[in-house]
């Protein structure tokens, strides 16, 4: 089913139970005459070198700072030479402001992470050993991040594609680690632990057990691991991918559930490869626990979310009036269209491999 054709269902709102607010579901919006903007695809591996002389992350390169990467293969990671967090930030008093000029340090540390030496590939194209590569790479880091005593919560990222307004090409995503615990951690935080204390069982698995998940929302699934739209999806074609038992980091993950992770993950880019028949721009943020010493960590549950912007093969989902205004997204598809769309462009990228 082409991602034109799933604009079904209209007029509705969802309660996200993990970010407390609503999600309106309204696909006559997906309908409306477009004379805006339309996006085109992004170069393709046979258009791309696999290195690149003037790329900043290809081995051997030198960086703008005037480091020189190392001549690596497979995944790299480093500091980011223009990071918005630092270890070396200035501090700052409380009492040197009012509290209507309240400033604080801004303690932390940015990492730069490529997937690959091979400029012209991205995580869906990349071998199945690369990819289980990259996973460890994301583990590693984490445990050695949230070994720092200013770190607070790690989040792990994936920038890809030019509507993202992604700096370099390169297959690369990055780290923030920050000395605070941001406003959505927080509530993601708030509403597990909520939950955990009146049902005594876990958000997340509780949501994946219900039989909508096993049924209209599901997209697939291996034996560790389960992709889904959620029933709340802000965006069009929102996929997250949740480990079946319970796991506050990926620092918990053992080999095996990992490296299911990682191939449902490869799985899914490749899906929307599919769907939008173009290479797909995405965002993906893996959601560990903070890394603080705050109790309600232990109701967390770790989870990937991806979310590409794309509503159809040329059209981005903006952010505009009413939502930047509300900070309630407006849907355009309906979550369990959205997840028939995926379940069979799922099954044509599993026929091609």
């Amino acid at each position: 089913m082409a991602a034109s054709q799933s604009q079904q269902g209209n007029w509705e709102r969802r309660w996200h139970p993990l970010l407390s607010q609503w999600v309106i579901i309204a696909a006559t919006t997906g309908n409306r005459p477009w004379n805006g903007a339309v996006v085109g695809g992004t170069q393709s591996e046979n258009e791309t070198p696999r290195h690149d002389p003037s790329c900043y992350l290809c081995p051997s390169n030198t960086r703008s700072n005037g480091t020189e990467n190392p001549n690596y293969s497979g995944p790299f990671a480093f500091d980011n030479d223009y990071a918005s967090f630092s270890p070396e930030a200035p501090t700052f008093r409380d009492d040197d402001s009012s509290p209507l000029m309240r400033r604080d340090s801004n303690l932390g540390r940015c990492r730069v992470l490529c997937w690959t030496e091979d400029h012209s590939k991205t995580l869906a194209s990349i071998s199945r050993e690369n990819m289980h590569a990259v996973a460890k790479l994301w583990q590693n880091e984490y445990n050695t991040l949230c070994e720092e005593s200013d770190i607070e919560q790690i989040l792990i990222f994936e920038n890809k594609g030019q509507e993202i307004g992604v700096s370099n090409p390169h297959p690369h995503g990055q780290i923030y680690a920050t000395g605070f615990v941001g406003d959505t951690f927080s509530r993601l935080r708030e509403s597990q632990a909520d939950w955990t204390k009146q049902h005594n069982s876990n958000l997340l698995l509780d949501l994946i057990a219900r039989p909508e998940y096993q049924d209209t929302l599901k997209i697939a699934e291996n034996e560790h691991c389960i992709a889904i739209i959620p029933y709340f999806a802000r965006f069009a074609y929102e996929c997250w991918i949740i480990p079946k038992q319970t796991a506050q980091h990926i620092g918990q993950l053992n080999d095996a559930v990992l490296y299911d992770l990682a191939d449902l993950y490869q799985q899914m880019a490749k899906t929307y490869n599919v769907l939008f028949q173009r290479e797909s721009p995405n965002i993906s943020l893996l959601y560990n626990a903070p890394c603080n010493d705050h109790p309600d960590n232990a109701n967390w549950q770790f989870h990937i979310v991806m979310q590409p912007p794309l509503r159809e093969p040329d059209k981005l989902k903006y952010l505009a009036g009413y939502e930047s205004g509300s900070a309630n997204i407006v849907n355009p598809v309906q979550p369990e269209i959205a997840a028939e769309s995926l379940r069979q462009a799922f099954t044509a990228q599993k026929t091609q491999a």
